[in-house]
């Protein structure tokens, strides 16, 4: 599985230079405005990897996503309809793909990532979650939750597309979970033909912004700020909230071979769980920067990357990590493996490929 989490890295690499939707009427707008072509897409910030069968995607700022079918020598640039900048991406087979990012943006692809159609925007989705929580409000008059939820939503229209998702999973072709500020949570369960606000289903009343999504077995968990982790033994029933253990944000996720969970965040703090989550070991890792992405090798190893530029190789239970040599390293957001052995980067410098030893 591949993994993304890096909202605090994020932020402070987009603030000063990405443009969001602006309000409906105004002259430009990034949601109405394909991404441009550019030669040099490849050294752009880029954040969010997946694999399509054999080729690989690559999603960043300005809505570029970009594709390789020799393993990360060589990239092309696809066409994409919107600018909004894309953190996360994931293909349940090699044809059909899902993007998402900032101003809400929820993307498609049905070619392996060559060209996307946009599916949803920030506009589209608080209007979607105003008009459901509305009508369980008028079905259940006396429910405080869904009022809550109501008026959430009520201000999230006033906002505007202000809302990114920052994590996309889909277990096949029919069934996807997206997840972001604010307690953002929505599910489709017909290959995106329809898509269900499902934020009544967690513990989630602060509305604290979801960072990244791993399954084990038949469990979901969840990770998000404020040492946010919960949890969802079978797909529509209540996301419980594990007992706090740590309170700064957790940007990323990762299952090691045996079912062995990690969970990492700002300032290099990370924990392991060995029974499913119910208790957590702090992880001793050499590193002060924040974690922001990982990934679990074809061999079982697991790699966890660094707003520093760092790339930390664990063994296949998630300990003893080490530093892997680095020349001229980028802050990082997202990796993947690409050939056996052998990792590629996402980050503010664009894609890089690395060797393992």
């Amino acid at each position: 599985m591949i993994r993304q989490g890096f909202f605090l890295f994020i932020t402070s690499l987009l603030l000063a230079s990405t443009v969001h939707a602006a309000p409906r009427g105004d002259v430009y707008d990034v949601l109405d405005t394909p991404a441009a072509q550019s030669s040099r897409a490849a050294q752009s910030r880029l954040f969010g990897l997946a694999r399509a069968g054999d080729r690989l995607v690559a999603v960043g700022e300005r809505g570029r996503i970009l594709y390789s079918d020799d393993q990360g020598d060589s990239w092309t640039q696809a066409q994409v309809p919107v600018s909004s900048t894309l953190l996360s991406v994931c293909f349940p087979t090699p044809e059909l793909g899902w993007a998402t990012g900032h101003d809400g943006v929820v993307l498609s692809s049905r070619d392996g990532g060559e060209s996307w159609s946009k599916v949803l925007d920030g506009y589209e989705v608080v209007q979607l979650g105003l008009d459901y929580y509305s009508k369980l409000v008028e079905a259940n008059p006396g429910s405080e939750e869904y009022a809550l939820l109501q008026s959430e939503m009520e201000f999230a229209v006033e906002q505007g597309a202000d809302r990114p998702f920052f994590f996309t999973y889909f277990e096949d072709a029919r069934r996807g979970f997206l997840v972001g500020a604010y307690g953002l949570m929505l599910a489709t369960f017909d290959g995106g033909e329809s898509w269900q606000p499902i934020l009544e289903l967690s513990e989630n009343w602060g509305f604290r912004h979801l960072f990244d999504y791993e399954r084990v077995g038949d469990t979901y968990y969840l990770t998000g700020e404020m040492g946010l982790v919960m949890y969802q033994e079978e797909r529509k029933t209540r996301v419980k909230t594990v007992i706090p253990f740590y309170d700064g944000s957790f940007y990323t996720m990762i299952a090691a071979e045996n079912g062995e969970l990690i969970v990492a965040g700002m300032r290099a703090n990370a924990f392991r769980s060995v029974d499913g989550g119910g208790t957590w070991q702090f992880l001793e890792l050499p590193t002060e920067a924040s974690v922001v992405g990982s990934t679990r090798l074809a061999d079982g190893r697991v790699v966890l990357v660094t707003q520093a530029g760092q790339v930390l190789l664990g063994d296949a239970s998630g300990l003893n990590f080490r530093l892997v040599p680095m020349e001229n390293p980028f802050p990082l957001a997202g990796v993947i493996e690409g050939r056996p052995g052998e990792l590629v980067l996402a980050g503010r410098g664009g894609l890089k490929t690395v060797a393992l030893n």
